[in-house]
C-alpha cells in the first residue's frame, strides 16, 4: 500500500503507523499553516490510515499534536536552554530567535496545542531562569532600566515568536529571501533590544 505522503507501508508496523500520521501533520502544517488546523480526517487520508488507526495510536489531536511536537524536538534537537552567562538584551533575544528557528515545526504545533486549549508545552519554559538572568543583566548595565522585567520578557518572546510563526509571509511579502530577512530581523532585533 502506498500513502499519499508517496510512501510504501505495512498494515502491522506500530511505529511506522505513527511517523506516517506524524509526517502528514508536519506536511500539513507546512503547506497550510498553522490557522488553518489540524483536521484528523484529512491527517488520516494524508498518511494513508483510518481515522480510528489515529486515534489509537494517539487518542486526540492533542495526543498526535504532542507526539508530532516531541518528534520534532528531538529530531532537530532542539534545545530551550537560555544561556546563562550575563549578556546584552538583544544578544539574548537574537538567542531566542534563532532557537526557534532551528525548532522546525515546533513553534507551530506549540501553538497549535495552546489556541486548542492546552496549557503545556509551556511557552516560556524558561522563565523563571530568564527572569533571574535578565535582573542580574540590568544590575550589571547589559540591560536598560525597567521595573517591568515580566513585561519585557513577555515583549520579546511576543516579538520573536510573531516573527518565527510568519517570517516565510513577510519574506515573501517584502520580496526578500527568508534567510536573508532572518538575519536582518536578528540585527534589528539586536539594536532594537540593545537601545530600548
Amino acid at each position: 500500500m502506498t500513502t499519499a505522503t508517496g510512501k510504501k507501508t505495512s498494515r502491522n508496523d506500530p511505529a511506522e503507523t505513527i511517523e506516517k500520521v506524524e509526517d502528514a501533520v508536519l506536511e500539513m502544517l507546512h503547506d497550510q499553516g498553522v490557522l488553518a488546523g489540524i483536521n484528523l480526517n484529512e491527517v488520516a487520508k494524508l498518511a494513508g490510515v483510518s481515522r480510528s488507526l489515529v486515534y489509537h495510536h494517539f487518542g486526540s489531536r492533542r495526543g498526535l499534536l504532542r507526539s508530532a511536537l516531541k518528534r520534532e524536538l528531538e529530531s532537530k534537537r532542539v534545545q530551550t536552554r537560555t544561556p546563562s552567562e550575563p549578556m546584552k538584551l538583544g544578544a539574548r533575544v537574537v538567542h531566542a530567535l534563532r532557537s526557534l528557528l532551528v525548532g522546525g515545526s515546533s513553534l507551530k504545533l506549540t501553538t497549535l496545542l495552546h489556541l486548542d486549549g492546552s496549557k503545556s508545552p509551556r511557552l516560556m519554559p524558561n522563565a523563571e531562569t530568564t527572569l533571574l538572568q535578565l535582573e542580574r543583566d540590568q544590575a550589571l548595565g547589559l540591560v536598560g532600566e525597567t521595573k517591568d522585567l515580566p513585561a519585557l520578557h513577555a515583549s520579546y518572546a511576543a516579538s520573536v515568536y510573531g516573527y518565527a510563526l510568519f517570517r516565510e509571509i513577510f519574506a515573501r511579502d517584502l520580496g526578500i529571501e527568508v534567510a536573508e530577512l532572518d538575519e536582518r530581523v536578528a540585527k534589528q532585533f539586536e539594536h532594537l533590544y540593545n537601545n530600548a
